[in-house]
């Protein structure tokens, strides 16, 4: 008999994916690094200013209390978290809203 064994690192992937779906389909550049040695992260740009970017990873809840959902949530590159895993649309939302550029008439 055999043992399928799913890491963190392919759970994180897995969550980072259907964000990136989201993010893409805001217009939104987006591009996922998974080193064996690191956590899996998406680097989420503006199509328009791409200095304009942001580092996000999914990783377990810190405590269980934080939030909802499966324990898992969107967090930026510097710990800041975003929203839960189990809502991609949401933290795609106010990823797109950070990297917006304004433009006054």
């Amino acid at each position: 008999m055999s043992t399928q064994v799913i890491t963190d690192a392919e759970v994180a992937l897995g969550h980072l994916e259907r964000l990136t779906a989201e993010l893409r389909s805001l217009g939104l550049l987006v591009e996922v690094a998974a080193p064996a040695d690191r956590r899996p992260t998406a680097l989420v740009a503006n199509s328009e200013l791409t200095g304009l970017n942001e580092t996000v990873i999914a990783a377990p809840e810190s405590s269980p209390s934080a939030g909802t959902g499966d324990g898992w949530a969107y967090y930026y590159g510097w710990g800041e978290r975003i929203a839960p895993c189990t809502e991609p649309a949401r933290a795609a939302a106010l990823l797109g809203r950070v990297l917006a550029t304004r433009r006054d008439g």
